[in-house]
């Protein structure tokens, strides 16, 4: 019946549209019937006692054959076949086999689709013992061997137990098979995640287990054997780098190694090549071998004697020696590492002089050496590992107080590793960390480390001086001492204290202090009979009882009967900084809704406390302390003090400083008056930049004079502290952003007031200052980008608008400020030396156009750090990034471009970072693909213009300049050599040429003057020869790029002149002799040397028509010879 109907009954047929009707009938009928026969077969397969007929199996047979050809539309029918035939091969009945080589097809193809699952890689593992009866050397196999080459890369085989014993099954079929595999794992290492590295050492693991004979020693010398050669020989550059990748996958052998066989295998393999590359030159290579021997520590055969098996293990304690003093810090990094590990995991075994060696060793040597801080760095995390064991205590316990100095190292990872060893001790008993450093010199590196150093020392302190579990009493004791010890920790260490605490206990910390300060203050009052409220009055049931409770905290350390008062003016002004520094902390928790009982207390009682607090302390840090709390409750609960706030701000002196008014704004803000404040601002700013010359005539009109006079000095101050406070600026941006536009649009007219003060010798007016209007531009800069940042999520016009408003900015300094530039760089031109020039021309600029000069420099500063600022948020896009470009180049031509030149580096940069994929802005059409190329070019045609004028840069101008300039400068060759090579995707910034082309203009410039040696290192070079090489110099990818761009230079015939040709001879030569050896830089000498001698033939042909030239060039091709036979000495068998 079943062949009937296949022969019959074909699933689709060609035809007219009345034969595909009916064919589609006939397609349903087929599929009907072959579905009815899977079913009922699959259910005689599986009962109790299957039932097997010849006609059964010749149907089976049959659907089998048809498997793979079905259409998609059979899917279900075509899934239903596999699973017989898979049921047949599972129950081992009678001709499995010739039901199994479809399945499995099919079940592969289906495991490799996007839609694969976890039960079709089950059925092909179920079906992998039929593989054996498959012969891979024939023809037939190759799209079956495509097909398990593939599953070895595959996620879903890699991650299920199943998938993982399907390919080590594979890895034992065949020698040659064996060898695919194996090539395609290598190809796959590279760019496989991490998560999967230990799934490809677990499936070598298994085949080598389970092989035997030739098949084993194929596994054993070709594919683990190369991996561990390959892992020694591997590079170990980035993140990712193929030799941790290996060792990885290595490390898992190790780790099986109390299975019967392996240290065996680990020692016969890794013999021939561990020994031999922990002696080689190559430091890379040594790092990589001795990081293996770690991980296979103790390489060991157990079928040895006793004596051969110590004489091995003390060759591995000798090269762990080696290591300690190898002269490569990575080389002794890995070795404080290892061991430190294998003291940890071997403590036991190891003898013990052997251990005090290594130990004091780490501890008295390898922890003070000079030449790297990742060395010193190793040795604490390596003794934190070290202190997992507790046999290690009594001898580190002696050991460890050698480094107290230590949390005061130059180096940051230091300290950080340092108090990270403190941390381990803090969690032992038998060590105490306070007696490797004192407590002094904790909370002086408290004060005045790093946020990473400060969290650790906090977590640190923490449970001793915050005893949060002891009582109140306690908790005060120790919060004064702290105060007494150092005051400037308590803000650093309450910073983070609340990372330490809940909410609850901070908050009833907050109380205690506060209850203990009001305490003092009644206490004074009383003393000076002023009347004073009752303990009780104001206050809600039950706070009178912990008011009693807070009343330990009034004594002092010695519980004698002399208590706190207000005249310990010290801890008064500390208790009231750790309130506030606390409460901040835990502020934006407090707005929770399971917080909100500790909120409305803490509110309460500072509610009620407030008015006394500003009546007793009225000035200094105590006063900024209290502006900081009552930020945190409602301006009811202080109302003479809040209506006064604006009055004090517009009253304040035009020197006050941010400590003096920042308090107040932040109260002002916090209690939803933010528009008052701009309102004052606007205001006084609105008084200045209105003012004009003619408005200093005296009108006869009768007028009123404000009492208040306008500080827009004052005004910009405020400003720029609401913008610099994230807090202030977040609600300022949610509540008040029409009132931020007006001030935007109050701030745009300083361009028509400056505009008017570049006509005039003098200040517009005494309030419309040229720092208040270079200032006013700044704030308008300032604020239209936090606008623009504030509305990323918003409509795009209005980014395109602030984009455009920046570019306006650009054309009107273009306009306006380039070309007084310009004529002040005129002016001064033939100035500089006052011997050439006569004293009325020195003369001619004068105090008022000098101060017109600096003003326009004013402005192009705050101009180009904004447009920094608009290209790192995103908020620039690639059209306004070129006409920035455009802007800076005209300046650079100005003649005093080379003053600006750290901000168009710092830009410069900003714009090779920026990915144009990830830009918030929608990029406009934009011609120019290169802008950092150009700009580039640009800032090293200054750099050599000035340098030469200069005498070859030499002046202390020029020396700061390269010294401000070099940070970005490195960062803009670093980043577009990455872009250039593909990394990060985005468009390649060939900046190479221009770089090249400069630096042998410079090299050629002074050897023609004839003040140029051979150069032994490139920092010998002419200054900006030796700037851009040293750090080009300083990644080999780099080096090999600029390296190769001056060999493709000179095969194009781009260069005919000799004196350049040797000047490329000068900087080969200097590259050289540097200490990272190039690829390339043979087949470079080669090409220069091949054009040196065609101009030495062409000179030759020629050398009747010239008659001073012959000596000079012989000169020349003399030198060059002599220096290139140097590089090859220098670069020995290099390539």
């Amino acid at each position: 019946m079943c062949a009937s109907t296949l022969l019959h009954s074909p699933f689709e047929t060609a035809g007219g549209s009345e034969e595909e009707a009916g064919n589609k009938e006939s397609s349903l009928a087929t599929h009907a019937c072959l579905q009815g026969i899977v079913t009922v077969a699959t259910m005689c397969l599986t009962m109790e006692k299957p039932i097997i007929t010849q006609p059964m199996f010749e149907t089976a047979v049959y659907l089998h054959g048809v498997l793979l050809d079905l259409p998609d539309s059979a899917s279900k029918l075509q899934q239903g076949i596999a699973k017989l035939c898979e049921k047949w091969w599972a129950g081992e009945h009678a001709g499995q086999e010739e039901l199994v080589a479809n399945t499995l097809m099919y079940y592969l193809v289906r495991s490799l689709q996007p839609t694969a699952t976890i039960a079709d890689v089950k059925s092909v593992d179920g079906l992998r013992q039929a593989l054996s009866k498959i012969n891979l050397e024939e023809e037939s196999s190759a799209t079956l061997k495509d097909l398990l080459e593939q599953c070895m890369t595959r996620r879903n085989y890699l991650k299920q137990d199943k998938g993982r014993r399907f390919l080590s099954f594979l890895l034992t079929m065949s020698p040659t098979f064996l060898e695919r595999l194996h090539k395609t794992i290598k190809t796959q290492l590279p760019v496989c995640p991490r998560s999967l590295i230990d799934s490809y050492g677990e499936i070598y693991f298994k085949a080598w287990r389970v092989a035997s004979g030739p098949m084993l020693e194929k596994l054993e010398k070709y594919c683990i054997q190369d991996l561990m050669y390959h892992a020694v020989h591997a590079s170990r550059v980035g993140t990712r780098s193929l030799a941790s990748t290996l060792r990885q996958l290595l490390s898992y052998f190790c780790k099986q190694k109390r299975q019967q066989g392996v240290d065996k295998m680990l020692l016969a393999l890794y013999e021939p090549i561990i020994w031999r590359a922990v002696k080689v030159a190559n430091a890379s290579v040594r790092a990589n071998a001795a990081a293996l021997l770690i991980d296979a520590f103790p390489l060991q055969d157990p079928e040895s004697n006793k004596e051969d098996s110590d004489a091995l293990t003390q060759k591995q304690f000798d090269i762990f020696q080696d290591l300690l003093d190898d002269p490569c810090p990575v080389v002794r990094v890995t070795g404080v590492h290892g061991i430190c590990r294998i003291a940890s995991v071997f403590w036991e075994l190891i003898p013990g002089h052997t251990l005090e060696a290594f130990i004091t060793k780490l501890i008295r040597d390898m922890a003070f050496d000079v030449s790297t801080a990742d060395v010193r760095a190793s040795v604490f995390k390596g003794l934190t590992n070290l202190l997992d064991n507790h046999l290690s205590h009594p001898l580190l316990k002696n050991l460890l107080p050698i480094l107290k100095d230590f949390i005061h190292d130059t180096s940051e990872k230091v300290r950080v590793a340092f108090v990270d060893l403190l941390l381990k001790v803090k969690g032992l008993r038998t060590i105490k960390f306070w007696s490797i450093t004192p407590m002094e010199h904790l909370l002086g590196q408290l004060v005045e480390d790093s946020a990473p150093v400060a969290r650790r020392l906090v977590s640190l302190l923490f449970n001793s001086l915050q005893p949060v579990d002891r009582t109140g009493e306690v908790q005060i004791e120790r919060c004064i001492a702290l105060i007494q010890t150092n005051p400037g920790a308590i803000r650093v260490f309450y910073q983070y204290a609340h990372r330490h605490m809940s909410v609850a206990t901070a908050g009833k910390f907050l109380l205690l202090l506060g209850q203990c300060i009001l305490g003092c203050i009644r206490k004074a009052q009383s003393a000076n009979g002023q009347p004073q409220r009752k303990e009780g009055e104001g206050q809600e049931a039950g706070e009178e009882e912990d008011g009693k409770e807070n009343e330990a905290g009034l004594r002092g350390e010695d519980g004698d009967e002399e208590s706190l008062s207000l005249q310990d003016a010290d801890i008064m002004e500390g208790m009231l900084e750790i309130i506030a520094v606390l409460w901040t902390g835990i502020n934006d928790q407090l707005a929770k809704l399971e917080n909100q009982t500790t909120k409305k207390q803490l509110v309460s009682r500072f509610s009620k406390a407030l008015p006394e607090f500003l009546t007793v302390f009225q000035e200094g840090r105590a006063l900024s302390a209290v502006l900081v709390i009552a930020g945190y409750v409602p301006s009811s609960s202080i109302p003479t003090f809040s209506r006064g706030c604006l009055t004090t701000l517009k009253t304040m002196s035009p020197s006050a400083t941010s400590s003096d008014f920042g308090p107040l704004l932040e109260c002002l803000v916090s209690w939803g008056r933010g528009s008052d404040v701009l309102e004052l601002i606007s205001d006084w700013l609105v008084a200045a930049l209105r003012t004009s010359p003619k408005s200093k005539k005296k009108s006869r009109q009768v007028s009123f004079r404000d009492p208040v006079q306008p500080r827009p000095s004052l005004a910009l101050s405020y400003l720029d502290w609401l913008l610099s406070h994230f807090p202030c600026l977040s609600v300022l941006l949610a509540s008040c952003s029409d009132k931020l536009q007006d001030l935007t649009s109050t701030l745009k007219t300083t361009l028509p007031c400056l505009e008017q003060r570049l006509l005039t010798p003098d200040p517009l007016s005494d309030l419309a200052t040229d720092e208040v209007m270079v200032g006013s531009l700044q704030m308008y800069c300032r604020l239209q980008i936090h606008l623009t940042s504030g509305q990323l999520n918003q409509d795009s016009s209005f980014l395109e608008g602030a984009a455009s408003s920046l570019t306006e900015l650009l054309a009107w300094a273009d306009r306006e400020i380039l070309p007084m530039i310009r004529r002040g760089a005129d002016l001064g031109t033939d100035c500089r030396s006052e011997d050439d020039c006569p004293t009325a021309k020195r003369m001619a600029m004068d105090k008022s156009e000098k101060n017109l000069l600096h003003l326009g420099k004013e402005i192009l500063k705050v101009i180009l750090s904004m447009s920094s600022e608009t290209v790192m948020l995103g908020i620039g896009d690639r059209a306004f990034q070129s006409n920035v470009a455009d802007f800076c180049q005209l300046l650079l031509k100005t003649g005093h471009g080379f003053e600006h030149l750290p901000d168009i580096t710092r830009l410069l940069y900003q714009i090779t970072q920026q990915d144009p994929h990830q830009s918030v802005m929608q990029d406009r059409e934009v011609n120019d693909e290169a802008v950092p190329t150009r700009l580039l070019g640009g800032v090293v045609k200054a750099l050599a213009d000035r340098i030469m004028e200069d005498s070859d840069g030499q002046s202390e101008q020029v020396q700061k300049t390269l010294t401000a300039i070099k940070p970005a400068v490195r960062g803009v060759l670093h980043c577009c050599h990455k872009q250039q090579q593909g990394v990060r995707g985005t468009p390649a910034y060939d900046i190479m040429p221009s770089v090249m082309a400069a630096i042998v203009a410079e090299v050629t410039h002074r050897m023609q003057g004839g003040g140029l040696d051979h150069c032994q290192d490139v920092t010998k070079l002419p200054t900006l020869s030796a700037f851009l090489l040293d750090m080009i110099a300083r990644t080999q990818s780099m080096l090999g790029s600029f390296v190769n761009e001056i060999e493709q230079c000179t095969s194009s015939n781009a260069v005919q002149s000799v004196e350049d040709l040797v000047g490329m001879v000068y900087i080969l030569h200097a590259v050289s002799h540097g200490t990272k050896k190039v690829a390339g830089i043979k087949t470079c000498l080669t090409a220069v040397n091949s054009k040196l001698e065609d101009l030495q033939k062409l000179r030759n042909e020629h050398i009747e028509d010239d008659v001073a030239g012959p000596n000079a060039d012989n000169f020349l091709f003399q030198q060059a010879t002599q220096m290139m036979q140097d590089i090859v000495r220098a670069i020995g068998g290099q390539a």
